[in-house]
């Protein structure tokens, strides 16, 4: 061969390589505008009004023989009660039908009304009530398991329980155990509050400090790592709250324990507090911890509820304050709990009788915390009279903390062949796992984000009410 033939050779290889390479080109180009004309994509952006989610916010405080003014508070975004039981008559007899019946009917009186209790028993709720509670450990351990069983009658609507049954207030101080109680009165009364409450609600109790001594000779000691939260053992379900909230330095001994400063205290706080409900409520002194301080603490602890009713200085004060440009005690009021806001959904444009819509949504959590009980998280696909549902399962939001950063749910909901063509919306149910409480919308989580719509009865957010089946 010439060296002009090699050349044409040559040439003849690049021109072939070179149009092969093109083809390529463009053959991927074409693949990549289809894939890309196949997806429709929506963008939101986070609204600012409070959403009245459950499990999170501001409580009404009520007796348990005094249910009443309930039916308004769902209006004010109040979706938690604390449930505060009196003890007092039973210090030396057991609990009667007669009281029993009236803690089932004020769990009853809290569905009907589309709230969840806190619940706290103590021997008096006033300052009279120092050292009122039994000196018989075997009687407050009698008076917790009969308890226990309208616990788990009315689990569905249980948030947390607070350990209480020690001291005034049941905030284990002032008590015939001690003050505070003993470690061995505290570790039998939590221990028997976990045994009866039912999985997997937390039981709280006063101050971090108890937490870590009950639990400092247990297997696996006082750290509840990531890998165990939510797990079931007592660990991973005791959290604790705090009465006397923002008062700094120790908030009225809250925060006691020798050698433990309250910024270390917070670095324990802002751990355990990841997998645990807290909460609480303030006292007159926490008026004069400054706003940004109050939502950086509250940020610490992952707060998900405190009292709409006591401190009301502090809490008036919170709302002349101003952060970021608005209301301090609204900011407060957005991100107790949690607050999932839809960022950005795409899903398939071509969807047909027989196939499956593509499903890609993504959330953020910008509350304090992450939600604390089990969610069943789905996606619909409905027209009023037809609907498809694909649960997700292995999705976790008790895993969704502010932390984690964008949160991605996927998912291709399948379409039966004989579905109708027309106008169908999309949706995301996140339902209360409860049979009773699962098709009530009152009951559901709502997403925080302009232009999304919500099912009222249903309980499932709308993130399109356009896409076409033909």
């Amino acid at each position: 061969m010439t060296h002009v033939d090699r050349l044409e050779v040559a040439m003849l290889r690049r021109d072939l390589n070179l149009g092969i390479i093109l083809a390529l080109g463009l053959s991927t180009g074409r693949s990549r505008a289809r894939d890309a004309t196949d997806w429709r994509e929506i963008r939101y952006r986070e609204g600012t009004r409070a959403m009245p989610n459950p499990e999170r916010g501001f409580y009404a405080p009520r007796m348990s023989d005094r249910m009443d003014r309930l039916g308004g508070l769902r209006e004010r975004g109040i979706t938690l009660l604390l449930v505060e039981i009196d003890l007092k008559p039973f210090k030396d007899s057991d609990l009667t039908p007669a009281k029993l019946d009236e803690v089932r009917a004020a769990f009853d009186a809290t569905r009907r009304h589309g709230l969840k209790a806190i619940v706290r028993a103590a021997y008096g709720f006033t300052g009279r009530d120092y050292r009122a509670d039994p000196e018989d450990m075997g009687r407050i351990l009698g008076h917790i398991r009969q308890l226990g069983e309208t616990y788990r009658e009315h689990r569905d609507v249980l948030y947390a329980v607070q350990a209480g049954f020690l001291g005034p207030w049941g905030e284990w101080h002032g008590s015939n155990w001690g003050d505070p109680p003993s470690l061995e009165a505290r570790r039998a009364v939590l221990f028997g509050l976990l045994d009866v409450v039912p999985d997997p609600i937390c039981v709280q109790v006063r101050r971090p400090m108890f937490i870590r001594d009950i639990f400092a000779d247990e297997p696996g000691g006082s750290e509840l790592a990531d890998a165990a939260a939510h797990g079931g053992t007592r660990l991973s379900r005791t959290g604790w709250h705090n009465d006397a909230l923002l008062s700094p330095p120790t908030d009225m001994g809250t925060y006691a324990q020798p050698g433990w400063d309250r910024d270390r205290e917070l670095r324990w706080c802002d751990s355990h507090g990841r997998h645990t409900p807290f909460g609480g409520e303030t006292v007159p002194s926490s008026s004069g911890t400054p706003i940004d301080r109050v939502v950086e603490e509250l940020g610490l602890l992952h707060a998900c509820y405190l009292n709409s009713a006591y401190h009301r200085g502090t809490l008036d004060g919170w709302r002349e304050a101003e952060y970021r440009g608005g209301s301090g005690f609204e900011h407060i009021e957005r991100r107790l709990g949690y607050r999932l806001v839809a960022e950005r959904l795409r899903h398939s444009t071509i969807a047909e009788p027989g196939g499956e819509l593509r499903v890609e949504l993504e959330l953020r959590n910008v509350g304090f915390a992450s939600p604390h009980l089990p969610r069943e998280v789905a996606l619909i696909l409905d027209r009023g009279d037809r609907a498809y549902r694909l649960v997700l399962e292995d999705v976790d939001p008790r895993r969704w903390d502010p932390e984690v950063g964008t949160v991605t749910l996927r998912g291709e909901v399948p379409i039966s062949a004989d579905a109708p063509p027309g106008k169908w919306r999309l949706g995301l149910h996140l339902a209360d796992p409860s049979p009773r409480l699962r098709d009530d919308g009152r009951y559901a989580i709502r997403l925080a984000g302009e232009g999304i719509g919500f099912e009222e009865s249903a309980g499932w957010n709308v993130l399109a009410d356009d896409l076409e089946i033909r």
